[in-house]
């Protein structure tokens, strides 16, 4: 695919130019390319659902009520933990009498960061959190008027196993793939300490679900819209879940809790995708920032898509520049650009969207944030890059949407499979939403596959999905 960076390189010196044109044939990824990562991802996530688990995903199944409106006239908590354990969010959702959400209160609590690097008083401060807001919102009363504790559901940003449909708040462990994360809860039952959290709060609420936060989008994509299958959260990483026949999930053939249910949530952990089968197009930068993050030969899909890692990609290429005394005047001091991850992805917006002939944002951004005079050509190079890597990661984010689309259509159906994206990266890059959105479109189209709706999600619809799945219960 032909990038559109030419069209404002005229600044350029022949050297310059080359020097672009070969990073930017790099970072091409061909149509070809494209259907081959498409059809790489509908056999991972095939084979996720066997028995034997010889998928690279993780593929977890998860009971959840999607197809069930809450109790009329009801209130029901929702807690999201992120990976870190560094921020707990809460709310309290009111349902109507029609069982729709019509008021909501959040809450956000910042851990102390001592606090989460213990298990036993990251749970403490949990306990703590959700007696500051029951008591805050006058929850008390409301438990007291009808005769029942508050149900509380909590997400979070961490793989959890999750196969039961009734007490499963109780057998609810962190997988082992949460060891490359920063909050140390990997092989805990977060179900029973969560429940105990409930409890030592003291106050009337009963833990009722844990799920993983893309799960809870998924929850909540339904509960907003009944033609909602897919739901994928594009943050400083990256994960997807769908709804999946359950009989087409072989691992749970032979489990009780099954029956009756037609549907289950999986959540994929889908950022491990081509991580043992080299099933995406990397190149020497990537293989240079895999080699130097904290968890090399793991998350490659993510490594080249999410919001962490974006920014990085360019400021490697923006680095090889000046090595090769191509951009930024002799004189000038980069030191601060060879720090990691000092070129936030978030940089990367403004720049691509500076149409103007000087790219006057280009130059602001770069004297702000790093003391560096640029000149019309450093500019232009700048905002190259930028769209070559913001290019690349949204065609790739396309092809893997567009194969959770097919995996998660029914073929007997003509409706359309309605998407449910949401992020960090969408939230600040609208230019990477638009371009992913598009290039998922122009896959399915090419392969007269299932039509997709696509819609961004409210920022916090995990925790009305957490609510949602616990009123439920």
């Amino acid at each position: 695919m032909a990038l559109n960076y030419k069209n404002a390189t005229s600044a350029l010196s022949s050297q310059q130019l080359s020097l672009l044109d070969d990073i930017a044939a790099s970072f091409d990824v061909s149509d070809k390319q494209l259907d081959h990562i498409v059809a790489k991802m509908q056999s991972e996530l095939f084979r996720g659902l066997s028995r034997n688990r010889t998928s690279e995903l993780y593929m977890s199944p998860s009971f959840v009520h999607h197809n069930t409106k809450p109790q009329g006239d009801s209130i029901a908590l929702g807690m999201a933990i992120d990976a870190t354990g560094r921020r707990i969010r809460i709310a309290s959702v009111y349902f109507d009498s029609n069982g729709a959400a019509a008021h909501t209160e959040t809450q956000v609590f910042v851990t102390p960061p001592a606090v989460a690097q213990s298990a036993n008083d990251f749970f403490n401060f949990v306990a703590y959190c959700i007696r500051d807001f029951v008591q805050s919102h006058a929850l008390e009363e409301h438990a007291q008027a009808t005769g029942s504790h508050l149900p509380l559901g909590i997400t979070i940003g961490l793989p959890v196993d999750n196969k039961k449909t009734k007490g499963s708040t109780m057998h609810c462990n962190v997988s082992e793939l949460a060891k490359e994360d920063s909050l140390d809860l990997c092989g805990k039952n977060v179900g029973w300490r969560l429940c105990d959290s409930a409890l030592r709060s003291y106050m009337p609420v009963r833990v009722t679900s844990v799920t993983n936060n893309v799960v809870s989008a998924l929850v909540a994509a339904r509960f907003h819209d009944k033609g909602s299958r897919v739901a994928a959260a594009f943050n400083h990483g990256i994960n997807a879940a769908y709804f999946e026949k359950l009989h087409l999930v072989e691992k749970l053939s032979n489990n009780s809790e099954a029956a009756g249910e037609n549907e289950i949530a999986i959540n994929t952990e889908i950022g491990r995708f081509g991580s043992v089968r080299e099933s995406l197009p990397r190149t020497m930068w990537d293989c240079r920032l895999d080699r130097e993050s904290r968890c090399p030969n793991t998350r490659a899909l993510e490594k080249l898509v999410a919001d962490q890692y974006l920014g990085e990609i360019a400021r490697n290429l923006i680095t090889d520049f000046v090595d090769n005394l191509l951009i930024f005047s002799t004189r000038t001091d980069v030191h601060e650009l060879n720090t990691p991850y000092v070129f936030h992805t978030a940089y990367m917006a403004p720049i691509i969207e500076d149409c103007s002939e000087d790219l006057a944002t280009v130059g602001a951004l770069f004297a702000a944030e790093f003391n560096i005079e640029t000149s019309l050509a450093d500019r232009q190079i700048i905002r190259a890059l930028c769209q070559i890597v913001a290019g690349r990661a949204a065609r790739i984010s396309g092809a893997v949407l567009t194969a959770l689309v097919l995996k998660a259509s029914d073929p007997s159906s003509s409706n359309s499979v309605s998407v449910a994206l949401s992020g960090a990266l969408f939230d600040v890059n609208n230019d990477i939403y638009e371009q992913t959105v598009a290039s998922m479109k122009k896959l399915l189209a090419r392969k007269s596959a299932a039509h997709a709706s696509v819609y961004f999600q409210d920022h916090g619809d995990e925790l009305i999905g957490a609510a949602v799945n616990a009123a439920c219960l």
